[in-house]
């Protein structure tokens, strides 16, 4: 066999890829280059909506036991604000099954629907996340009826998700645009994908940079929602299911890598890029070496769309192949394990590469009638596959965080496609830049085992990749412990009055001010304060009250918190509220 040989290793033009860090050290395979899609948008202003709307809402609705004593029904309910989308907490502390039906006021009933829990949803990590049914699309509503199969235990705790009407008729404009297409060098044909840019993925941000892990199966789902929905809704179904996910549900994005609706757009999900394997939640021990593609509507009775399957056909021939795997057969995969999973952490299951979620998770999903489908989705999917990708590998690995200025050591090995190592190979680490460009900020060469050492400061969080041989590694993510600073203005105060503290923090982020008195020999917490804050800030908050008080302060940014030395202050007789100036 002729020996492999390195292309060159900076070629003009790289086709950027897209952020996050990497799930372990190695991986199997390596992805093929692919343009930065949606995944831009995580950095990117004024790129969609989010530029000029106001953000989806999430409100509650306490429901008692007796509301259901009409033949265990409830008196229609109107709802402080008008809602499209909703779902209940911890439904399996209620003993009851419940069915909903909404309405604008004075208008037409929907019909009935169930509230179901999929409970293998959720994030790899056991204990994150809380209970909920899964989201159901309304449509403008503000009234809602709930039917119980029994008086439920408890309150029962609706979960609503408000989007305002502007909001609605910009994200569905910006979607309809047109979704993007690939750019650059790409295996088979990628389907058209609306990016979170377009359908307002950045009104709903992610709460930490995305992870990655690999793409050995993909795992099909439906979202268990009404099937009734117009191709102008979809945006802002995608748009709303993603703010229950993150903040009913408590997860970091919406737990879906794609979804895909009953006309056949396929819709970007969680942010870090459709062409990296990014770690979704939505098969708990099985999210890190899966991609995860949800069809919108419920099919337990009700046939799949043609659109809809032709749609995932095509997403599934296109990304499974971009990195590395074969789109038939079976693969035997590790379970990660977790409370919500069907197998315990260490359990080798053999897999379809093209599964549905019951296959790894104990639930129904993707319904009875998608389910049956899988075979000729399989069939599908083969006509329409590239050939999987086979390039160099380019690993890399650094700290998850640093102090502030501080140096970042990145660790990486360049191979061959048949694993050999590549000595005396250029190697460039790029940093992600606030606009999604990459910059390089450090360069290195492979050593005679194919492994390389660089560093860089680093002063702000963010994604850094390694590139080599006109290949990518999967990014690394960094965040930064804030450098902080802070003191108070005066250590006591006569009479009521402000204390002021003024200090500095490295990076830009937010100052957050625990306020204690103390009483009865404790410390108990009287006040929360946070302020978002630039390089210098200065903070006033009220203490009214005769007493003894300690400031605790902290800083945070990227994900990374520092915290400062408490700060005691005493306060002589005075009254009146406690704020923040």
């Amino acid at each position: 066999m002729p020996a492999w040989k390195a292309p060159d290793p900076f070629p003009r033009t790289v086709p950027p890829m897209d952020d996050s860090r990497r799930h372990g050290l190695t991986r199997r395979h390596a992805l093929a280059l692919g343009a930065l899609t949606g995944a831009a948008s995580f950095a990117r202003a004024g790129a969609g909506p989010a530029a000029a709307l106001a953000a989806p809402s999430s409100f509650g609705l306490r429901v008692p036991p007796d509301a259901f004593a009409h033949g265990l029904v409830t008196e229609p309910l109107r709802t402080p604000a008008r809602f499209v989308l909703l779902g209940v907490r911890d439904p399996s502390a209620l003993d009851a099954a419940l069915h909903v039906r909404a309405r604008r006021a004075g208008g037409r009933w929907s019909a009935w629907y169930p509230l179901r829990e999929h409970a293998a949803h959720g994030p790899d990590r056991a204990g994150t996340g809380r209970g909920a049914t899964d989201p159901l699309w309304t449509g403008p509503a503000d009234e809602l009826q709930l039917r119980a199969s029994r008086r439920p235990r408890r309150p029962v705790q609706v979960a609503l998700v408000s989007l305002p009407p502007a909001t609605r008729a910009l994200v569905a404009a910006h979607a309809a645009a047109g979704p993007e297409h690939a750019r650059g060098a790409q295996l088979g044909a990628r389907p058209p994908i609306v990016s979170r840019a377009a359908w307002g993925g950045d009104l709903v941000p992610p709460r930490v940079l995305p992870s990655f892990g690999e793409v050995d199966i993909a795992v099909v789902h439906h979202t268990e929602s009404a099937n009734e929905y117009t191709a102008e809704q979809s945006a802002g179904i995608v748009l709303a299911i993603t703010k229950f996910h993150r903040d009913t549900r408590g997860w970091n994005d919406v737990g879906y890598n794609f979804l895909v609706d009953r006309f056949g757009t396929i819709f970007e999900g969680r942010a870090g890029g459709v062409d990296l394997p990014v770690i979704g939640a939505h098969a708990q021990g099985f999210n890190s070496i899966s991609t995860g593609i949800s069809i919108m509507g419920s099919f337990m009775a009700v046939e799949p769309p043609a659109a809809a399957l032709d749609a995932v056909a095509r997403l599934i021939g296109w990304r499974l192949p971009l990195a590395g795997t074969p789109v038939s057969g079976q693969v035997t995969v590790t379970s990660g394990g977790g409370s919500l999973s069907r197998y315990r952490s260490g359990v080798q299951v053999t897999l379809d590469r093209i599964c549905g979620h019951r296959d790894v998770g104990s639930t129904d999903c993707p319904g009875d009638r998608l389910y049956v489908d899988l075979p000729s989705l399989r069939a599908s999917t083969r006509g329409l596959a590239g050939a999987p990708a086979v390039q160099p590998e380019v690993t890399l690995s650094a700290a998850a965080r640093v102090r502030y200025g501080g140096l970042v050591t990145f660790e990486g090995s360049v191979l061959a496609p048949d694993k050999t190592p590549q000595p005396s190979i250029p190697v460039r680490i790029e940093k992600r830049g606030p606009v999604g460009s990459w910059v390089t900020i450090a360069r290195t060469t492979t050593d005679a085992d194919g492994a390389f050492v660089a560093s860089a400061a680093w002063t702000r969080g963010g994604l850094a990749r390694a590139t080599a041989l006109q290949s990518v590694s999967l990014p690394v993510s960094v965040g930064v412990v804030p450098a902080l600073s802070v003191n108070a203005d005066a250590p006591t105060l006569v009479g009521p009055g402000l204390v002021t503290l003024r200090g500095t923090m490295r990076p830009p982020g937010t100052v957050t001010i625990v306020v204690q008195r103390r009483s009865a020999g404790r410390w108990r917490r009287v006040a929360t304060v946070s302020r978002k804050a630039r390089s210098a800030f200065a903070i006033r908050v009220r203490l009214p009250r005769t007493g003894s008080y300690r400031l605790l302060v902290s800083a945070g940014s990227t994900g990374q918190v520092a915290t400062a030395k408490p700060i005691a202050v005493r306060v002589g007789p005075a009254s009146g509220g406690l704020a923040a100036g």
